[in-house]
């Protein structure tokens, strides 16, 4: 059986569990970072996240000191635009988590680094999140993976060998986890989003549960990959898409959020059963009982008369007797008692 085991409940597919990213949308704020895990919360999120690196950690001096000066900058190199958006400490984190707690969603976080990691498992982190630039990255993995919790792994830029041999360590390091369908590319346009490897990974991984972390301004994808089998759904949110920075223009606002949720837990019901009699009784008893067509006399006859073809038409409503394409069984035979026109033409009354 495919699922995920959280500290308090345990995902199957046929749960909806939405995760508000928040990543690097606060800008470097605290205060609207909080702004935003009530608005994510009250929207329906099941778990906030936010990512945590030590940049000099994380990147070469040269990176680090490389002009980074357009619109969405935040700093004159791109290691000065990081720090402003990256510098939460401890104190930031466990507002957060409080926040989190008070509100009854989760909190977590991905780390980038081993130092982050250490940092976020000092904070008790329920769940934990590998980003798709470190399925390559055994060793922070097999960190992560020591801490004992849940781990959702997305797969943007992997191979599927790359996902294969990961998956083969995670079995024996913490097989508690979860894969996320995700394309690298921000954001997504239509044509690369390749939703049917959701399909794929549920074939390869058929244990585990299969998410789709979404780079794509819109939320049609979300529904397309739930009903290809996907339970878990990790969107960038943001209050406005018109703020300043890389990932707010394709994050769901407020009200998109709430309305995700909302429709992501009804495309499963919509999808209903494979089998065709769940709903005839229902038709049957409304539309088809009152338009369909039954089997019915152009004239009364009496007790013997022998029918004919010139005697049947087909009308509404459709009544429990023949169906219309078996109209030409009664041809010949003879009715059994009388009949009016308003009675519709049933197996029983021939002989």
């Amino acid at each position: 059986m495919r699922q995920l085991r959280l500290q308090d409940r345990t995902l199957t597919e046929d749960d909806v569990f939405v995760i508000a990213e928040i990543g690097s949308n606060h800008g470097g704020d605290p205060d609207l970072c909080e702004r935003m895990i009530c608005e994510a919360a009250r929207a329906g999120a099941d778990a906030v996240k936010l990512q945590k690196r030590d940049n000099r950690a994380m990147f070469t001096k040269t990176a680090l000191a490389k002009p980074y000066e357009n619109e969405f900058s935040y700093g004159k190199t791109y290691g000065e635009h990081r720090e402003r958006l990256d510098w939460f400490g401890e104190a930031e984190f466990r507002r957060f988590k409080a926040v989190c707690d008070q509100l009854g969603v989760l909190f977590f976080a991905t780390p980038f680094e081993p130092g982050s990691a250490a940092f976020l498992h000092r904070l008790g982190m329920p769940l934990w999140k590998i980003a798709s630039c470190d399925v390559t990255n055994h060793p922070l993995v097999e960190q992560v993976a020591s801490y004992g919790e849940p781990i959702i792994l997305s797969t943007g830029g992997a191979s599927l060998r790359d996902l294969a041999i990961l998956c083969d360590k995670l079995n024996k390091w913490n097989p508690n986890y979860a894969v996320l369908h995700c394309v690298s590319l921000y954001p997504n346009q239509d044509h690369e989003l390749n939703l049917a490897t959701i399909t794929r990974y549920r074939e390869l991984l058929d244990d585990k549960l299969i998410g789709f972390s979404s780079h794509h301004p819109g939320v049609l994808p979300l529904m397309i990959a739930r009903s290809l089998g996907a339970s878990i759904f990790e969107v960038h949110f943001t209050l406005n898409r018109a703020t300043r920075g890389t990932d707010h223009g394709f994050s769901l606002e407020p009200h998109g959020l709430e309305k995700a949720v909302e429709d992501l837990q009804r495309v499963r019901t919509m999808l209903g059963s494979p089998e065709k009699s769940a709903t005839l009784d229902a038709e049957r008893r409304g539309f088809v009982s009152k338009m369909g067509k039954g089997v019915y006399l152009k004239r009364p006859l009496p007790l013997g008369a022998v029918v004919t073809p010139e005697d049947i038409v087909i009308k509404s409503p459709a009544g429990d007797g023949l169906k219309p394409y078996e109209a030409d069984r009664i041809i010949g035979r003879e009715l059994i008692a009388d009949c009016s026109t308003g009675v519709d033409l049933g197996e029983g009354m021939f002989r």
